[in-house]
């Protein structure tokens, strides 16, 4: 919230200088003649503000220094003097220099402006308040500084004079939506919904058909549990549009928090049929209510899965969908779809620019879902493509070896369960897959002896392997 403040001190000092420079322009004044000693005064000053600029902040003070000592009264060089040490970190000589500034030109904004910035920066915001209250009294009409002593009020903390600042502004421009919004958050951070839903009901009572204050309203009777309360405001908002993108958003959600789980599944099958529901909220509602879930509970899964699919349908070339689909597949032993999900997430990534690299653990599940298919030609190309993206994964070089060994192709068979042996690191239960099949293709060559030392391998690690014995 502080970083808010300074930028919006910067903003007026900005506004507030274009305006003075306008003003300047538009109502041109008979010149000045200046005396040589006054010129070569101001020059002295451009000289330490160019210093200033370049950087060169300890020559510019001994500039503002001269400066200062032939006219003490030289306000700007206080000012600019001030903003030097405050690059500087010495904060508290900042002040006393704006100060001194202020005191020569009482109505100049922008030092009041920076002498504000200042103490904010020094979290110092009872003089931050005072800064604000001064620049009010010089112009009363400027309604940010109105809304920059609220935040200032709310840091101290002093909710009275927070409050009080919000009706002077009440008073003197009417309801403003942006300062009731500024006085909702402020009670809903401090939890105290029902002054919340006050200054909303001052909205709603305006615009009756307003959605959004609805909605709102609807938010803040979630948050206090009154939830027949709120459904009543949902309930408006599906009246004046049925069509609503979020409103069975907020419904399912209403239903979620209540551990209704039927009526939370209702209410977003409707939310993924709208197409004005865009399809990343889809995706993170869809995660956030069955994430936690969907593995543990199999009619959750069942409706994860049906959301999922509807998914497909709408969006066909989202890469993440078709993931997803495939996990399901592949746990519901749908193994022909499982290898369809999986081609069409690759070929999306693929196809993409810039291109999406698939996972390894989408290429690992495309081969397992194929050796339930008996595709050995297909699995040996799979097997070999994910090789040659993953070479370092031990993994596809069994599926390619094993498969081999289907074919009766038994060089080729060693050469790969060779190589993903070389890559196995504490894996007992891979180990084995390789000895047991190792020892199966050099038994296949005829050479026993070695394939006795594998079969002896894969029995060390599991006395139980019945295939091997």
């Amino acid at each position: 919230m502080r970083k808010d403040i300074r930028t919006l001190f910067l903003s007026l000092f900005i506004i507030l200088l274009m305006t003075g420079c306008a003003a300047k322009q538009t109502q041109p004044k008979k010149a000045k003649e200046y005396t040589s000693a006054e010129l070569k005064l101001d020059g002295l000053f451009l000289d330490a503000s160019t210093q200033k600029q370049l950087g060169n902040l300890d020559k510019a003070i001994e500039l503002y220094d001269q400066v200062l000592s032939i006219d003490p009264n030289y306000a700007a060089a206080y000012f600019d003097k001030a903003s030097v040490m405050y690059n500087k970190k010495n904060s508290q000589k900042a002040v006393e220099l704006t100060q001194k500034a202020i005191e020569l030109q009482p109505n100049n904004i922008w030092y009041r402006l920076q002498l504000g910035e200042i103490y904010l920066n020094m979290s110092d915001y009872d003089n931050a308040a005072k800064v604000l209250e001064a620049l009010i009294i010089i112009n009363p009409n400027e309604i940010e500084y109105y809304q920059q002593l609220v935040q200032v009020y709310s840091l101290q903390p002093n909710e009275d004079k927070m409050l009080k600042t919000f009706d002077r502004m009440e008073k003197k421009w009417g309801i403003s939506e942006d300062a009731i919004m500024i006085k909702f958050r402020y009670f809903m951070d401090n939890k105290n919904y029902d002054k919340a839903e006050q200054e909303i009901n001052k909205l709603q009572t305006s615009s009756p058909s307003q959605k959004s204050y609805l909605a709102i309203l609807a938010e803040i009777n979630m948050n206090k549990k009154n939830y027949p309360k709120a459904l009543e405001y949902y309930k408006k908002i599906e009246q004046i549009d049925p069509y609503d993108p979020y409103i069975n958003v907020s419904l399912a959600n209403y239903y979620l928090v209540q551990e209704k789980r039927p009526e939370t599944y209702f209410h977003l099958e409707k939310a993924f049929a709208n197409k004005e529901l865009d399809y990343q909220t889809k995706m993170q509602v869809l995660i956030t209510i069955y994430g936690k879930t969907v593995d543990v509970d199999e009619q959750e899964f069942q409706r994860f899965f049906s959301l999922l699919q509807s998914l497909a349908v709408l969006y066909p070339e989202e890469k993440i969908v078709w993931e997803l689909l495939s996990t399901c597949y592949m746990k519901e032993n749908q193994f022909e779809q499982t290898v369809k999900a999986i081609r069409k997430a690759i070929a999306i990534g693929d196809n993409s620019k810039p291109k999406q690299p698939s996972p390894y653990d989408l290429y690992q599940n495309l081969l397992y879902a194929q050796s339930t298919l008996n595709q050995v030609d297909t699995l040996i190309l799979d097997a070999k493509k994910t090789i040659e993206l993953f070479p370092e994964q031990p993994l596809p070089y069994l599926f390619l070896g094993v498969n081999h060994l289907v074919k009766e192709e038994y060089i080729q068979a060693q050469k790969a369960l060779e190589n993903g042996l070389s890559l196995v690191v504490e894996d007992k239960i891979l180990q084995e897959d390789f000895y047991a099949n190792l020892g199966e293709v050099h038994y296949r060559l005829n050479e026993k002896e070695k394939a006795y030392t594998y079969f002896d391998k894969a029995l060390k690690i599991n006395p139980k392997n019945y295939l091997t014995l």
